[in-house]
This record gives structure tokens, sequence and C-alpha cells, in this order.
């Protein structure tokens, strides 16, 4: 990365604004306060208009508003689709086959290899090797580029043969598939994964000469859903705080609160009236033992690369990650492929009485959590989506000030090396504006 260059100003003069983020997904800004002695208020600006999904989807038929709900995010559709199907399938009381349940789990593995390379490949990496975008970078690393690419490719391509298209995948249903993958298209997705054992490990690679800037460690609490199986996956029902504490994930709305502020459209979240972190640095500081032998061997060899208590470090645990989750991929498809029930049926919903459901999994950039009541003719009367950036966004803005802060007591006043430096820490946490802005309120 760039290192600071110290300024003969004592320090940043005025107020700073960045109007737009490069490289996340989504619109979003900063804002810098200073007062001339100190820097104040360090705020980053959600200008995204506001989607209703929780209101539009009311009065709908379960199985339409669950079909509505991917809508959210193109990049976390497959994430937001299963996430409402099993809410509603709470529910409504109906419990999927395990053949079900693995082949989500494969969907949306291919959601977390597609996003975590475009993250890491595109958005990220530039910022490391010191080019403004991925094109620039491209032209000196081919290598990187292509590696990157065909793991976004093998994510999309799994999540087009289990949901029938790599985004808003219609063929995931409530108790089902509408139509089963093949023997063949499962053993086809286990040897192209196979094949890119080498390209899983390139983003890590090109990640460990660099270290962690030292402006933004702070002590944080991490919360993360402790996997189903022992593993490291994103299914579950309990959340683990770094703090000890934990709780069921369908009492999450005891612990975790969102509040409207009036500089985004985006909510904010707390855990117990703190702010805190959720992504790939929260999963791998509480369940890192359940990764797979691989990538648990290249996290011990970086360890220190991965320092719970700073910001940067989601980089590299999104590169030990992805090597984690393309060997389970490949472990999965093989698996289905010889246990495959090619003639399964879809366990289709039969709604006799209101409920209420609650899903909690872990999306690409952390806890996603949604609730879905429904009336007992079938159709939704409430739901409550909580995405993993409106979790986030307070400590966000918590690490802008502490880089802005450091930065001024080091004496840099040149703005344009600032605004990177900013934006730098931003992209650390992959945000995803667009998922965040459906839950805004007008007052």
């Amino acid at each position: 990365m760039t290192k600071s260059k110290k300024s003969s100003s004592k320090s940043l003069k005025h107020p700073l604004s960045i109007d737009h983020i490069a490289r996340i997904e989504g619109k979003a800004g900063i804002e810098v306060e200073y007062d001339g002695a100190e820097v104040k208020i360090v705020k980053m600006n959600v200008y995204e208009g506001p989607r209703y999904f929780e209101a539009i989807t009311i009065g709908k038929p379960v199985e339409e508003a669950v079909a509505v709900f991917p809508r959210v995010c193109s990049f976390c559709a497959a994430a937001h689709k299963i996430t409402a199907v099993q809410a509603a399938e709470n529910a409504i009381g109906l419990t999927p086959t395990e053949q079900t349940i693995k082949l989500r789990e494969l969907m949306y593995l291919g959601d977390f290899i597609e996003s975590h390379a475009l993250h890491l490949f595109l958005l990220a990496l530039p910022d490391y090797l010191g080019y403004p975008d991925a094109f620039q970078m491209s032209q000196d690393h081919k290598d990187i580029v292509k590696a990157g690419l065909q793991l976004k490719d093998i994510g999309a391509d799994i999540q087009t043969t289990i949901g029938s298209r790599y985004i808003h995948q219609e063929n995931a249903l409530i108790g089902g598939f509408g139509k089963l993958p093949t023997k063949k298209s499962l053993e086809t997705l286990a040897a192209r994964l196979t094949r890119l054992y080498n390209a899983s490990e390139e983003a890590l690679e090109n990640l460990v000469s660099y270290r962690n800037w030292p402006e933004v460690d702070a002590e944080r609490v991490h919360l993360a859903l402790q996997p189903y199986d022992g593993s490291y996956t994103m299914l579950g029902d309990t959340v683990f705080a770094s703090d000890g504490d934990k709780f069921k994930a369908d009492a999450y709305k005891i612990r975790i609160n969102e509040s409207v502020v009036r500089h985004s459209f985006a909510k904010h979240g707390t855990y117990n009236e703190q702010c805190f972190m959720t992504g790939a640095l929260s999963r791998y500081t509480l369940f890192g033992e359940g990764l797979s032998s691989r990538a648990k061997e290249l996290a011990t060899m970086y360890e220190s690369h991965l320092d719970p208590n700073n910001p940067m470090s989601n980089n590299f645990a999104q590169a030990v990650e992805l090597v984690h989750f393309v060997h389970r991929a490949e472990q999965i498809a093989e698996t289905l492929s010889e246990e495959l029930k090619p003639y399964e049926k879809r366990i289709k919903p039969k709604i006799t009485k209101a409920g209420t459901g609650v899903s909690m999994t872990e999306a690409p950039r952390g806890l996603l959590a949604y609730t879905i009541r429904v009336d007992k003719s079938g159709k939704v009367s409430e739901t409550d989506i909580v995405t993993p950036t409106a979790m986030f966004l307070p400590i966000v803005e918590d690490d802008l000030k502490r880089m802005a802060s450091a930065l001024s007591e080091q004496g840099v006043s040149d703005k344009k090396i600032i605004g990177q430096k900013l934006e730098t820490v931003v992209r650390s946490y992959d945000p995803c504006v667009s998922c965040s802005v459906h839950v805004a309120d007008v007052q």
C-alpha cells in the first residue's frame, strides 16, 4: 500500500467530504468533521434511495414473497433467498429433507465463492498492489485477474446449476427445489472445483506481503453463527459473541437492535447497545477450528495477518475462507453426485394457521436475519430483515474516525492521501450498501 506522506502542516485543517467510495457495492460517501483541533465525527453517508422490501411483501402469498426478497441485492441473492425460505418454512412448520439442506448449502457456497472472488481480486487487491482499479491492475497482473474471474465464474455456475440462474435463483423454493440438478452436472462442478485449488490461494498469496495499518487497531466484539455440523459453514441456529455470550438465532431481536440515523438511508445495528463486527474475520475468530485442513494450515502460517482487532484482517480472513469454501463445495458436490435422489419431490407447503418464523445465516459479509409472519391464509403479515452491512456500519464509522484522527496527529493534510486511506478501510469490510438501504424509514 502507498505509505502516508507527512505534510509540513500539523494536521488536517478543514472538513473532508468524499462523495463516492470507489470499489464497493452501492453508493456511499464519507464525511469528516474537524473543529480545527481534532477530528470530531466521521460519518459514512449512504445515499441510495430506500427500497421497502419489508413493506411491499405484506399481503403477498408467502411463496411469492420469498421470490421478491432476493431482489434486495444481486450480489447476495442466494443468501437472501435461502434465509427467507428458511424463515418461511419455520413460520409454517415445514422441515426440508437432508438432500434439500445440502443442495441449499452448495448454492450458498457458490454465492460465497463468487462474492469473495469479486471483492478480493477486483475491489481489494488494487489497494494493496497500488492500482486505482482492477482494469489497470490487469495490465501488469493478468494471472491474478484470471484466477479471480475463474473463481467468480465457478461460483456463478454453482448457483445456476442448483438455483436455475446465478442471480435471483427461482428454482430454490419453500420445501425444496423446482428441479433437481443431474448427477453429471454435480460431477462436473466437483471436477472444476478441484482444478481451482491453486487459484483459490492466489488472493492470499498476493496479500501476505502487506501488513495491517495499526491506526485502526482497537478491541472489538465479533458475532458469528455457530455452524450446524461443527465444521465451517453458513447455516446454524446459535449466535456466538467474542465476549463469551451466545444466544439463539430466533431471539436476535433481544440482543441486536437497529436505529435510524440522520445521515444515512440505512439503519445502524448494535449488539447489547455497542457496535460490533460481523463477517469473515468474525467467523474465523470464533470458529476457525472448523476450517478445512488446507485453509487451517494457511491461516496458521499467516496468523499475524488475522488480527481480530484490526478490520483490515477481514481481507485476509476472506482469502482463507475462499480456500476453504472451494474445498467444501467440491466435497459436497462430489457427495451429492454419489448420493443424489433424483426423484425426490419438493415438500409443498400446507398452511392451516398463522405462524412466525425466524432464520439467521452467514452471508458473505456477515450475519443476515429474517423474521416472517404468515397469516392463516398463507399471506405475509409482517417481515423484519437485518443485513450484515446495517449491523457493522457503526463500527466502520468508529474505524474511520480512528484512521482520520491518527492521520491528523501524524501531520497528514493531503486530502487525496487521507481519502485513499479512509476508502481502503471501508473496503476491508466489503460492505453491500444495496442490502442495507432497504431497511430505512421515512420520518
